[in-house]
């Protein structure tokens, strides 16, 4: 079982492709890319933490169950703005404000926003919310700041695994990286690891 994390597909959600420069011409044809795509990467017994805003289901909460049903049959959801209207009792799987992940070296603080991490917390934070709108501010990794930003247009619309996470912020560290932008540069980052 792995551990996998994304956040803000907003599902059944028009104006994201304006808003974040998505690389979609229709609604469906986002749908069909972002299922695909996710289902290219994690398999039936892995577990999905989503960091929020699902569906576009401020006024449908039924939405955010159906399409996290769609995603995985393994989930923990951490509630985003988008998710608010939903019931956590009428749902299958927990839902949360926010959680913490180990690995053998990190601790990380789920939230749908940064923002909302206790001012006490001196470890890594997995975040969405800010898609890929703030750059300089929420890449898809800031070092200074301890911060991943999952979201799903940083990520490629492809989730994160938890042991993939630790290797790129293990390769930040011994290459002294501050800012990796997306999964495109995060690659190269983890191909520079691999040829020390």
């Amino acid at each position: 079982m792995t551990r996998y994390l994304i956040s803000d597909h907003h599902f059944d959600h028009n104006n994201i492709i304006e808003y974040c420069d998505r690389p979609f011409t229709s609604v469906g044809q986002m749908h069909d890319t972002m299922l695909s795509r996710f289902h290219e990467v994690v398999d039936p017994g892995d577990t999905l933490y989503h960091l929020g805003d699902v569906a576009m289901a401020m006024r449908d909460p039924a939405l955010t169950g159906e399409w996290l049903s769609r995603l995985s049959e393994s989930a923990v959801l951490v509630r985003g703005n988008h998710d608010a209207a939903l019931d956590p009792e009428s749902v299958d799987y927990p839902v949360v404000q926010a959680c913490v992940l180990e690995t053998e070296d990190r601790r990380f603080y789920c939230t749908h926003r940064p923002e909302h991490t206790p001012g006490w917390w001196d470890g890594w934070v997995l975040h969405g919310h800010h898609h890929n709108n703030h750059p300089e501010e929420f890449p898809l990794v800031r070092t200074d700041t301890k911060r991943v930003n999952v979201g799903a247009e940083l990520l490629d619309y492809r989730p994160a695994s938890l042991p993939a996470i630790d290797r790129l912020l293990d390769a930040c560290e011994r290459q002294g990286r501050r800012l990796v932008r997306d999964r495109s540069a995060a690659e190269a980052v983890l191909a520079d690891a691999q040829a020390e």
